[in-house]
């Protein structure tokens, strides 16, 4: 009989679905998704009850009702639960969700410094997060984060492409956009904000949107770019997506995480490590061809590795 996953996560920017899709091609299990969502009030007195519990009782119903719902429809037992953002999910919920998993599996995608979820670890069998201080504070399984898309293309659209929110990085995202733009590199950078930022000195590759590009429409921004650019947060040593998307499709990578040289597949070829004395880029790195990972190496950072890691599944 075919086991089954049950899967819930935070549904922002799709990227669960790269998930998703990886459970489906390698756990050999049947999957159920669960989103979390937001409650709706079903009337006005659902609205004004939440607020005297607020007042008078310091409970949020809406929140209790919004991670209870996570429950609904649900079958009595699954084979493994794996759940994204544990934190969006009461203790009280948490415990019945796993309470129907013969193995229950926390993934964390944030750093603690930047989404507090650490007092969700108790209630799985096993924790997993990409944050390697994490990691050795809470005493849980380092895992790294991984390459989904494998194509190989030989003629590029641009030199370098990068896709973030407009945050407190930008002044350094603009410094690399003028350095590179003043090698003569095609440059395409995209900031996403809410509302459009009044910024007047951007440099000409910078373009601020303020609607979400879907996951598909990135996947093809990256795969006509010759290099990736990937801008860590300060409060983030573990590696980001990009570096494992540069990777599978074997891009070179313009990385400020300076982390990334105690990492196996660390090619100063493929790899510049750009810090607060960088200036420019060096010729070689921009007129040389990326250069292919040992096979072993390369399969080690692959989706399908990921998958059997999380839920120990041996081939």
């Amino acid at each position: 009989m075919e086991k089954k996953l049950l899967f819930l996560s935070n549904g922002r920017y799709d990227l669960y679905k790269v998930f998703e899709e990886g459970f489906k091609k390698y756990s050999g299990c049947e999957v159920t998704t669960v989103l979390y969502k937001n409650y709706k009030y079903r009337n006005t007195w659902e609205k004004v009850q939440n607020f005297l519990f607020k007042i008078f009782l310091n409970k949020n119903l809406k929140k209790i009702k919004a991670s209870e719902q996570n429950l609904y429809g649900l079958e009595s037992h699954y084979d493994y639960l794996v759940m994204i953002s544990a934190e969006l999910v009461l203790p009280q919920h948490l415990k019945k969700l796993t309470k129907k998993a013969s193995h229950s599996v926390a993934y964390y995608w944030d750093s603690f410094d930047h989404i507090p979820a650490a007092h969700t670890i108790q209630y799985f069998d096993e924790a997993f997060t990409f944050e390697p201080k994490d990691a050795k504070d809470y005493n849980i399984n380092l895992i790294t984060n991984f390459y989904f898309h494998e194509e190989r293309l030989t003629d590029y659209d641009y030199d370098l492409f990068f896709l973030a929110s407009y945050d407190s990085r930008y002044p350094l995202i603009a410094k690399i956009a003028k350095a590179l733009e003043a090698q003569n590199q095609k440059v395409v950078i995209k900031q996403y904000a809410e509302t459009l930022p009044d910024v007047t000195d951007a440099p000409k590759s910078v373009e601020f949107i303020d609607k979400h590009i879907s996951f598909k429409e990135t996947k093809e921004y990256m795969r006509k770019s010759r290099i990736i650019l990937d801008i860590h947060k300060d409060i983030q040593r573990g590696l980001s997506f990009r570096v494992y998307e540069a990777m599978g499709l074997g891009k070179k990578l313009i990385t400020t995480n300076p982390d990334i040289k105690d990492y196996d597949f660390y090619n100063p070829n493929n790899v510049f490590i750009w810090t607060p004395e960088t200036k420019s880029l060096p010729s070689e790195f921009l007129n040389t061809p990326y250069e292919e990972l040992p096979e072993h190496i390369y399969k080690k950072y692959s989706q399908e590795n990921w998958v059997k890691t999380l839920l120990n599944i041996k081939d």
